[in-house]
């Protein structure tokens, strides 16, 4: 969609619930943009795991994308976790600095690209562009054919997220969640990859890990 990443696309939702910087400070929507941001440098070999399965970033020519390099400098400079540990951790931190910091860079990046408008720390997104996203999303969940794993990776963040709920009626909230499971279940899909099953896997047990914390 207009050349948005899922990341991008899950900030503009988040926005378009509560447009302040402090809806990232929600525990489960702070999960989902870390998590995501991660599997984007993953992706595109920005950041590689090492045998124990903690992140170190590449050592690659090209810089990461401008909304990524304050959570690449963030890696860099601390000892590697693993992406769980790292998540929780930053999740959990008593003013979420850490979160707050890559969510920020993210609206700036929306704002400077005309994804976003800024007004006294407030943000509005183009409602528009955020309809057809969530449109293409719940449509790619009803039709017959396979999803993209694009929207599917969209959806593992809306679900987890919880916001799911907030922004589909609780039908239709009921059918993307029920399709979700479907395909993350099935071997039937070979556009969702094992990694992205994976992601669903892992990104549930840091929810799970992070709600129960007082």
């Amino acid at each position: 969609m207009d050349g948005l990443t899922y990341t991008q696309e899950f900030v503009l939702c988040v926005l378009n619930q509560k447009p302040k910087l402090s809806a990232f400070k929600d525990r489960k929507i702070a999960a989902c943009l870390l998590l995501s941001e991660i599997v984007e440098l993953l992706r595109d070999g920005t950041m590689d795991l090492t045998p124990a399965n903690r992140m170190v970033i590449a050592q690659v020519s090209k810089a990461p994308t401008d909304y990524l390099k304050p959570i690449t400098d963030d890696i860099k400079k601390g000892q590697p976790q693993t992406v769980s540990n790292y998540v929780r951790d930053s999740v959990l931190s008593v003013r979420r600095r850490r979160v707050t910091k890559f969510a920020q860079a993210i609206c700036d990046a929306l704002v400077k690209d005309g994804y976003l408008e800024v007004d006294h720390k407030t943000y509005y997104d183009n409602q528009t562009l955020t309809d057809r996203i969530l449109t293409q999303l719940y449509n790619d969940a009803t039709a017959k054919k396979e999803p993209s794993e694009k929207n599917s990776m969209l959806a593992i963040l809306l679900v987890n997220s919880g916001l799911i709920h907030q922004i589909f009626p609780k039908d239709e909230a009921q059918i993307v969640e029920l399709r979700l499971k479907e395909v993350m279940r099935s071997d039937q899909y070979h556009l969702i990859s094992d990694v992205t099953k994976k992601i669903n896997r892992d990104l549930a047990a840091i929810i799970d890990a992070v709600s129960f914390v007082h």
